[in-house]
């Protein structure tokens, strides 16, 4: 009996080690709340490559519970490829449920409406997507698909990176950051509005306009008659004379109003001295410019004045113009 008692107790014994071993596999590692790594988990990865590579970062305790819980609960079939910020801190169900839903590590960075392309590039590397070493190597050359550069055109790609926000895997490269902007702009403008239209203007002249449209247009409450006003110079050969193309001319660099000398600054930009279009657009429009630029107000507008307020008056002849240039300077609070 004795024996009996003592082979059982063994057995029992064993079943609870055994039950404690297998317990303690499913268990978080530990350690500071705060030591996290980043793991890559790549496309096409099994459930078993990955508890491999988290076994070996000290993620987790054992491959072999992770491999057994993810067969059991489904995530074997559900894994979700890209860069996760996980901690030996946490449980399987934790680092499970990040890898089931796609919770991986982005950087969220906004691109506001009318920033220029350095404007953009320096805003990435800030956040840490490249560096403006290798930003500019990337812009002397227009992206595969964009639009053929015009000659004297500064930046390539100016004006065809989408203005959005952005949410960047992490690891994301300085041309891949790029890429992606220029593919919404294929999406989001091209195909959603260009190849909708029934406009005579090329790609390049649509947004170079809706870029001009989007510096003039402060308060962007004018664009579609703004818009028109440039094309109505434009068919009676009348020059563009825009202070945001000379501004950009002069690399942004302007505090206040335009100079006379700043107006002859000797630049294809200069839309004073150079009639047409300029080489390309000087910023990246947003939505509602490319839609005016596609869609101008029907007007006979050849003139605006933009107030300090940013209150716009259109004039159709210069004689109204310069009525409105000296109310202008009669009311310097306007």
């Amino acid at each position: 009996m004795s024996r009996r008692l003592a082979i059982g107790a063994a057995a029992v014994a064993a079943a609870l080690f055994v039950l404690g071993w297998v317990i303690t596999r499913f268990q978080p590692v530990g350690g500071p709340a705060s030591a996290y790594q980043y793991i890559r988990v790549q496309p096409g990865q099994t459930a078993s490559d990955v508890a491999a590579t988290l076994k070996d970062h000290g993620i987790i305790r054992s491959a072999w519970a992770f491999d057994v819980l993810s067969r059991y609960n489904g995530l074997a079939t559900h894994l979700t490829a890209g860069v996760y910020r996980l901690s030996p801190h946490q449980s399987l169900k934790t680092i499970m449920g990040a890898m089931r839903s796609g919770d991986v590590v982005v950087t969220r960075v906004s691109i506001p409406e009318g920033f220029t392309v350095q404007d953009i590039v320096q805003r990435l590397a800030a956040n840490h997507i490249g560096t403006m070493a290798q930003y500019r190597q990337l812009l002397k050359t227009a992206l595969p698909g964009m639009p053929k550069p015009q000659a004297g055109v500064r930046y390539p790609m100016e004006g065809y990176l989408f203005p959005a926000t952005y949410s960047f895997s992490y690891g994301t490269t300085a041309r891949q950051a790029l890429e992606i902007m220029w593919q919404t702009f294929q999406t989001r403008v091209i195909r959603g509005l260009y190849d909708k239209s029934h406009t005579r203007l090329s790609i390049g002249q649509w947004v170079t306009l809706a870029s001009i449209v989007q510096a003039e247009d402060k308060l962007r409450g004018q664009a579609r008659n703004v818009a028109a006003v440039f094309l109505n110079r434009r068919a009676i050969g009348m020059p563009f004379q825009s202070d945001a193309t000379v501004r950009y001319a002069l690399g942004g660099q302007v505090n206040g109003g335009l100079t006379l000398g700043d107006l002859k600054v000797p630049s294809p930009y200069n839309t004073y001295l150079h009639k047409g279009f300029p080489p390309g657009p000087i910023c990246s429009p947003g939505l509602t410019m490319l839609k005016a630029a596609l869609h101008p107000a029907h007007v006979s507008y050849l003139y605006f004045l933009s107030l300090r307020s940013g209150k716009m008056l259109f004039a159709t002849t210069y004689q109204q113009h310069l009525a409105h240039i000296a109310y202008a300077n009669s009311h310097p609070g306007a």
